[in-house]
């Protein structure tokens, strides 16, 4: 299955692909634009362990669609990022996204929020999910950007009320901003 966007196509991630979406997140020329020193040490670089538990295997196999999901996006033939959600809640319609691309040659193409958009249109379609949240760090303007491109708005939440909200802190910065997209 390929859901596919007008820039983009999203591919459902497996097992295999762990690895490679970590590589991305710890290994790429974006790394530290988004985590790590110098400029992010309020969020260091995660383990490959670190990872694993936090996009354990139900995260790359259907049977994991409704607590969480991964997707490997493709621009063309070759794979750009991921774009996943986290923290599924169908009785509040709502998710937690995540995205990040494997590096900067892959940015400023819309290649982000087309993921983006497109992965929202298949939550809404097939879960009739119609409020998607992010959280990226005031620092990374670039992704800011995106996320306004794919109509996402600041929203007035503060850390602790998102805490409270989600029961878990969905904040991974000192100077995270959360943003909303509602369908």
């Amino acid at each position: 299955m390929e859901i596919i966007g007008s820039k983009i196509k999203l591919r459902p991630a497996v097992l295999a692909d762990r690895k490679k979406i970590y590589s991305w997140l710890v290994r790429s020329d974006l790394t530290s634009s988004v985590m790590g020193e110098p400029n992010y040490p309020d969020a260091p670089l995660p383990t490959l362990k670190e990872f694993c538990r936090d996009y354990n295997s139900s995260y790359f196999n259907p049977s994991g669609a409704r607590a969480g999901r991964n997707f490997i996006i493709i621009a063309g033939k070759v794979d750009v990022g991921t774009v996943g959600y986290d923290l599924f809640d169908e009785d509040k319609s709502r998710v937690i996204l995540d995205i990040w691309l494997s590096a900067k040659k892959y940015c400023g193409k819309g290649y982000g929020s087309d993921a983006l958009m497109t992965i929202c249109e298949y939550l809404n379609e097939k879960y009739k999910i119609r409020n998607f949240y992010i959280s990226p760090s005031l620092r990374n303007k670039r992704a800011i950007a995106a996320y306004l491109k794919a109509g996402f708005k600041f929203t007035k939440m503060q850390r602790n009320t998102a805490k409270k909200e989600f029961g878990v802190d969905i904040c991974e910065y000192d100077d995270n901003i959360i943003m909303r997209k509602i369908l």
